[in-house]
C-alpha cells in the first residue's frame, strides 16, 4: 500500500483522546499515543497518581520504578473498574450529549520479595516485579449536530476537479470516489467538474456521531532495592500494546425545495494495533524518616503501529436508497513507526507520624519530541515523515503535568484519600487543539488488616477539545467527562 494513497483517508477531527487529518500520520498520531495518563490501583487512583516518592503500591511502578523498593513483603492485586464516558458537543448554537460505558482492568500484579538483610551488606529488601497497568483509555462517543453551510460534499467534488470518474478509485478511493459510486455527486463533462443537490443558499442539518474504543495497556517487568531503608532504586522494562477504533457517521440532510436528492450517510472507520517498548528508571531518597524524594525518568516509547481503515457511503433519494456494493467498498491499511517523548518526573512526600500522607509529582513532557518514521516491512513503500515532523514541531510544545495526592487513617484500619491531577496542554494555544488542560479529581477509602486489603476510588477526569468536521466546517466544542469506580483487592504472603 503506497504513502500517497493512504494520506487521502484521514478527515480532520480533533476529539478527547484523538486527532485524525486529512493527510497521512501527523501531529494527531503523536498526540494521541503520547498524552497518556495515570491508570491503576483503586489507592493510586483515589490519590491522583501522586506515587512517585511515596511507593509501596502495585501501580507505582508506571511513575517510579524505584516506588517497588519500598515493599517489604509479597503481594498480588487484582483491579477491577466500570467506566462511564459522558460527552458534550456544542456546533452552531446546538448543543447534543452522548454516553458510552464499559469495563475495564486498570491493574494487575505481582511483587515478589526478598530478604537480604541478613548479609549484612546494607542491603534490606530486593523486589522482582510483574504486571499490567492501563494508561489510556480511548472509550468515548461523541455526537454533533446542527445547521450549517458548506457540505462534505463540497470538500469532495473540490478534490475530485480536474480528475476524471474513472480516475477517482485510484486518487481518492475513501472519499470522493464513494460520494460518486453513492450518486451523492455525478460529472458534468461539459464543464469538466462535479455537482451536487445541494442548494448554494440553504442550511442543511448535520449530524456526526464519533464512536471510540480501545486503549494503551502497559505491561512491565521491574527490579528494585531497599538500601538501608534510606535509599530505594529500580529499573523497569515496558511493554505498551496499542489497541485503537475511531468511527464515524457523517450525516447530512439537505433542505433543498423540490430537490430528489435528500441527503446522504458516509461512515469512516479506522482501526491501529501496534506494540511499543521503553525504559524506566528511578530512585527515592529519605531526608528524614517523614520527608522523600524522588526522581524517574522515562525513556521515549519505541511504537510500531499498523492502520486499516475503510469507507462507506449511502445517499438518500425521494424515490430510496443508493447504498455502495460490496465490490465497491474500499479498504486499506499501513504501517509506520512511532517514537514518543521521553519524560522526567520530579516527586516528594511527607509522612506525618502514622496519621497522615501528603505527595506529589510534577512531570515533565516534551510533546515536540515525538517523531514519525517509516516502517521496515518491505511490503509497504517507506516514507521520510520530514514534512509531518516537521509540522509537528512547530503545532506541539513541551508540558508540565502535575499530581496531588493525600491519605488520612482516620481508625487503624481505615484509610480516607484524595487527589487531584493536572495534564498540560500538549499544543500550542495558538493551534485551538486542547485550549484547557486536562484536570482529574479523586476520592476514596481503605481497608486494611493483616495480609488482605480492599481498596476503593472514585475517579472524575475531564478534558476539553476543538473538533473539526472538515474544512470550510463550523467548528464543534467538545467537553468529555470519564467517570469510574475502581475496586482493588491485594493479598500479601
Amino acid at each position: 500500500m503506497i504513502k500517497s494513497q493512504f494520506g487521502l483517508v484521514k478527515i480532520l477531527t480533533v476529539l478527547t483522546f484523538s486527532i485524525s487529518a486529512l493527510h497521512a500520520q501527523n501531529d494527531a498520531d503523536i498526540f494521541k499515543y503520547s498524552k497518556t495518563y495515570h491508570g491503576g490501583s483503586a489507592r493510586f487512583e483515589a490519590m491522583g497518581g501522586a506515587f512517585g516518592a511515596l511507593g509501596a503500591d502495585i501501580s507505582a511502578v508506571q511513575i517510579n520504578p524505584a516506588a517497588m523498593g519500598r515493599f517489604s513483603s509479597s503481594q498480588f492485586s487484582l483491579s477491577m473498574s466500570p467506566l462511564v464516558a459522558s460527552s458534550s458537543a456544542d456546533f452552531t448554537e446546538t448543543n447534543t450529549k452522548a454516553l458510552k460505558s464499559n469495563f475495564v482492568i486498570p491493574s494487575i500484579g505481582l511483587v515478589f520479595t526478598k530478604d537480604l538483610s541478613t548479609k549484612n551488606k546494607g542491603d534490606m529488601y530486593s523486589q522482582f516485579s510483574i504486571g499490567m497497568n492501563r494508561i489510556a483509555n480511548f472509550n468515548h462517543r461523541t455526537v454533533i449536530e446542527g445547521q450549517q453551510f458548506p457540505s462534505l460534499l463540497d470538500n469532495f467534488m473540490g478534490q475530485a476537479n480536474g480528475y476524471y470518474p474513472e480516475e477517482l478509485a485510484t486518487y481518492f478511493p475513501f472519499t470522493t470516489s464513494v460520494a460518486y459510486e453513492a450518486y451523492a455527486i455525478d460529472y458534468d463533462p461539459d464543464n469538466i467538474s462535479y455537482y451536487s443537490g445541494l442548494s448554494l443558499t440553504d442550511d442543511l442539518n448535520m449530524r456526526r456521531e464519533v464512536i471510540n474504543k480501545g486503549g494503551i495497556n502497559e505491561f512491565y517487568l521491574s527490579y528494585s532495592r531497599n538500601r538501608m531503608n534510606k535509599l530505594y532504586y529500580g529499573a523497569s522494562l515496558n511493554i505498551r500494546s496499542y489497541n485503537s477504533e475511531e468511527k464515524y457517521i457523517h450525516s447530512e440532510d439537505l433542505k433543498v425545495v423540490d430537490s430528489i436528492f435528500v441527503g446522504f450517510d458516509y461512515t469512516y472507520s479506522l482501526k491501529t494495533s501496534g506494540t511499543g517498548a521503553n525504559i524506566k528508571l528511578g530512585a527515592i531518597y529519605l531526608v528524614t524518616d517523614g520527608f522523600r524524594l524522588g526522581f524517574s525518568f522515562h525513556s521515549p516509547t519505541i511504537i510500531s503501529l499498523h492502520d486499516k481503515w475503510t469507507a462507506d457511503m449511502t445517499s438518500r433519494f425521494i424515490y430510496g436508497k443508493v447504498s455502495l456494493g460490496q465490490d465497491l467498498i474500499p479498504t486499506g491499511e499501513y504501517k509506520y513507526r512511532m517514537t514518543t517523548p521521553l519524560k522526567a518526573i520530579f516527586s516528594t512526600s511527607y509522612v506525618i507520624g502514622m496519621s497522615a500522607v501528603i505527595s506529589g509529582d510534577l512531570e515533565y513532557i516534551g510533546y515536540q519530541m515525538g517523531k514519525l518514521k517509516s516502517t521496515r516491512d518491505i511490503t509497504y513503500d517507506a516514507y521520510d515523515f520530514k514534512l509531518e515532523n516537521e509540522e509537528a514541531k512547530l503545532r506541539l510544545t513541551n508540558a508540565i503535568n502535575f499530581r496531588l495526592g493525600a491519605e488520612f487513617n482516620i481508625q487503624q484500619a481505615l484509610f480516607l484519600r484524595a487527589g487531584f491531577s493536572y495534564y498540560g496542554n500538549a499544543y500550542k494555544k495558538t493551534e485551538d487543539v486542547d485550549p484547557i488542560p486536562d484536570l482529574g479529581y479523586s476520592a476514596g477509602i481503605g481497608y486494611k488488616k493483616d495480609r488482605f486489603s480492599i481498596d476503593l476510588a472514585y475517579v472524575n477526569r475531564q478534558l476539553a477539545r476543538k473538533y473539526y468536521p472538515f474544512a470550510g466546517s463550523e467548528i464543534a466544542t467538545t467537553r468529555t467527562t470519564l467517570n469510574s469506580i475502581v475496586v482493588t483487592g491485594t493479598i500479601r504472603f
